[in-house]
C-alpha cells in the first residue's frame, strides 16, 4: 500500500467530519438527511477505495498507521452537540459513584446481618435496602436521555468502522488485543447509537418513555428478580389476594383443591408425581423445559409462582425463560419480565414482528445468536467451564487458539474432545461468541443448568367469551433452536390467568393446573421440529382442565381464525 497515498486520503474523512461539525443546528430535516447521506457517500467512498489497495495481511498496518485518525473521528462524533457530551459524561460519573455508593451500602448491610437478630428484621433490613438501588436510579434516569431525545445525526463514521473490524477479522486478527482503546470507544458511541434507536423501535408513547430503563444491546442474559425486591412481593401480594383456588387435574380428569383437600390427596395427586419426575431427572443432570400455552399477559409469572408453591423451587426458582426485546424497554415489562426468571434475549421472527431500524435488527440478531449458542451449549462445554475463567473460555476456547484449546481439553476422552471442537468451530465460523461479556459468562454459569419456561405461543392465547382458550399460531423452531438431544420437555396446562386480569381492575379467580407425562428429546425430534414442535402444543391442548384449550389446526395452517377463537 501507497504510504502518501495514506496519509492524503484520510484526510478527506477529516474533512468530512469538520463539515459536519460546522453544520447549523437550525438546520430542517431534508437539510441534515442530505447532509447525512453526503457524508456517508464520501466516508463509504474513500473507504471502499482504500480497501481495495490493502493486500492480504495488511488490515493490521492500514490499522496502525489510521488509528490517530480513526481516534480523532469517534472521538468527534458529538462534536458540535454540547450538551449531548456534556449530558452524556455527567451520567457516566454519576454512575460510577452510585455504583460506589451501592458497594459501601452493601458492605454495611452485611455487618448488620452478622449480628444476632430475629430472621423476620434481617429479610426486612435486606427487602429495604435491596430496594435502594442508586447506581438503578441513575440508570433509569440516563435512560430518558435515550428515549426522550433523538441521536446525533452523523453518526456514518461508526457503520464503515464496523465494516474495517469485520475485514480485520477475516484476515484472523481480534482489533480488541490489538488497539482496545480505540475498540473500547467505537463500542461505546455504537452502543449510544443503538441505546437510541432501540428506545426509537420500542417505546412509541410518552408512557413508555418515561417508564424507559437502561438496556444494554449485545448482553444476552438478565438475572432474575430476587424473592427480596419489593417489585416480587408486590407481584406476590396480588397473587395471594387474587387467586381463590388451585385445581389439580389429572389426565383422567379427577380434580384436586390445593386449598381445600387434606395434604395427603395433593402429595399423591398425578400432577406432583409428573413434576417430581420432572425434579429428579433434573437432579441427575438432565435439563428440563417446561413448554405451557400463553393465556394472559401474568400466565408466565403464574407458571413459575405455582410450581414454587407446590415446592419445586429447584424447578423454578432459578429457571430461565426467552422473551423478546419489547420486554426489556420499560421498568413495568421488565420487572414483570423477570419475575419469570433468569432472561434470555432473543429475536421474534422477522416476518411476524419486523424491527423497521435496520442497524438495531442487525445487533438485536447478532446477540440472538449469542443467546442461541449459549442455550444449545452440549453438556461436555458445560462440565469444562464450570471452573473456568472469563479469560480463559475466551482466549482458548472462543478465540480458537490451538495450543490453549489442546490444554485445556487435554483430559477430556476423545468424543468429547470432538464435540467441544465441533461446537467451539462452528461457533467461531459465525462469530456467535466473539462478544460475549464477562457478566453473561458469569450469570450463564450460575444457570446453565436450571430448567426453562417456554412459551411458544409468544403472545396471548385467544378467550373465549366463556372463558375456553384457543392457542394462537405456534412457530415450531423453538424446538430447534434451543433444545439438544437429551433435554427433557414437561408440557403444562395453567388456566385462570385471563380471569384474573379480565377488565381494569383485577378480579379473583381459580387456577387450573394439568401436566402431562415429561419425556425425552432425541435428534430425530430436533430434525423434525415443524411437526414436533407443534405436537407438543397439541400435547399440552389435550390435556384437561377446569377449562377447555384448543388447538385449532386451521390457525396452525394459518388459513382462518379457527371456529373456536374469538
Amino acid at each position: 500500500m501507497n504510504t502518501n497515498q495514506t496519509d492524503i486520503e484520510p484526510e478527506k474523512t477529516d474533512n468530512v467530519a469538520e463539515a459536519v461539525k460546522n453544520q447549523p443546528e437550525s438546520s430542517g430535516t431534508v437539510k441534515v438527511s442530505d447532509t447525512k447521506h453526503e457524508l456517508k457517500l464520501k466516508v463509504t467512498n474513500w473507504w471502499h477505495q482504500e480497501k481495495d489497495k490493502i493486500a492480504q495481511g495488511g488490515m493490521l498496518k492500514f490499522l496502525q498507521e489510521n488509528k490517530d485518525r480513526f481516534d480523532k473521528t469517534l472521538s468527534s462524533i458529538h462534536q458540535n452537540n454540547f450538551f449531548y457530551r456534556l449530558t452524556s459524561r455527567l451520567f457516566a460519573l454519576v454512575s460510577i459513584l452510585a455504583g460506589w455508593v451501592d458497594k459501601t451500602k452493601d458492605f454495611i448491610l452485611s455487618l448488620f446481618l452478622r449480628l444476632p437478630a430475629p430472621s423476620v428484621i434481617k429479610r426486612f433490613l435486606q427487602s429495604a435496602v435491596d430496594a435502594i438501588n442508586f447506581k438503578g436510579l441513575v440508570g433509569f434516569i440516563n435512560a430518558k436521555f435515550y428515549s426522550l431525545k433523538n441521536a446525533p445525526h452523523h453518526l456514518p463514521s461508526l457503520q464503515i468502522f464496523e465494516d474495517m473490524l469485520s475485514h480485520a477479522k477475516k484476515e484472523g486478527f481480534d482489533v480488541k488485543k490489538y488497539f482496545p482503546d480505540l475498540s473500547k470507544k467505537y463500542q461505546y458511541r455504537k452502543q449510544q447509537l443503538l441505546q437510541h434507536s432501540f428506545f426509537k423501535e420500542f417505546s412509541k408513547t410518552w408512557i413508555e418513555k418515561v417508564l424507559a430503563t437502561p438496556f444494554s444491546i449485545s448482553r444476552s442474559l438478565s438475572p432474575v428478580l430476587p424473592d427480596s425486591r419489593l417489585w416480587h412481593k408486590f407481584f406476590d401480594i396480588l397473587e395471594r389476594r387474587h387467586i381463590k383456588d388451585l385445581v389439580l387435574v389429572s389426565e383422567s380428569g379427577q380434580r384436586t383443591s390445593f386449598k381445600h383437600d387434606p395434604q395427603y390427596l395433593i402429595d399423591s395427586c398425578e400432577v406432583k408425581q409428573r413434576l417430581y419426575q420432572a425434579s429428579l431427572l433434573k437432579s441427575t443432570g438432565r435439563r428440563v423445559f417446561i413448554v405451557g400455552h400463553h393465556e394472559s399477559y401474568v400466565g408466565p409469572y403464574l407458571v413459575r409462582s405455582v410450581l414454587r408453591r407446590l415446592g419445586f423451587e429447584n424447578l423454578a426458582a432459578n429457571c430461565n425463560t426467552v422473551v423478546g426485546p419489547k420486554m426489556f424497554s420499560n421498568i413495568v415489562l421488565k420487572n414483570g419480565a423477570s419475575n419469570v426468571g433468569n432472561l434470555f434475549l432473543t429475536l421474534p421472527s422477522q416476518k411476524t414482528t419486523v424491527v423497521t431500524e435496520k442497524d438495531l435488527a442487525t445487533a438485536l440478531a447478532k446477540t440472538a445468536r449469542q443467546t442461541q449458542f449459549l442455550i444449545k451449549m452440549p453438556n461436555q462445554v458445560l462440565r469444562l467451564i464450570e471452573g473456568m475463567s472469563y479469560h480463559d473460555f475466551m482466549n482458548r476456547l472462543v478465540r480458537f487458539e490451538l495450543v490453549g484449546f489442546e490444554e485445556i481439553t487435554n483430559e477430556l476422552i476423545q468424543e468429547d474432545k470432538l464435540i467441544v471442537r465441533e461446537y467451539f468451530n462452528f461457533a467461531h465460523e459465525n462469530q456467535a461468541l466473539d462478544e460475549l461479556e464477562r457478566e453473561d459468562f458469569e450469570l450463564f454459569k450460575k444457570v446453565m443448568y436450571e430448567p426453562f419456561l417456554i412459551f411458544p405461543e409468544g403472545s396471548r392465547s385467544y378467550i373465549d367469551k366463556n372463558g375456553d382458550v384457543t392457542m394462537k399460531y405456534v412457530n415450531p423452531r423453538f424446538m430447534q433452536a434451543y433444545l439438544r438431544p437429551g433435554d427433557v420437555i414437561l408440557p403444562l396446562n395453567l388456566v385462570g390467568g385471563s380471569d384474573i386480569t379480565k377488565g381494569l381492575l383485577l378480579s379473583v379467580a381459580t387456577m387450573g393446573l394439568s401436566v402431562g407425562e415429561p419425556y425425552e428429546i432425541s435428534q430425530a425430534m430436533i430434525d423434525d421440529y415443524e411437526v414436533e414442535g407443534v405436537n407438543v402444543m397439541r400435547k399440552i391442548a389435550a390435556l384437561p382442565n377446569i377449562k377447555k384449550v384448543f388447538f385449532d389446526e386451521d390457525i396452525q395452517a394459518r388459513t382462518g381464525l379457527g371456529k373456536n377463537a374469538a
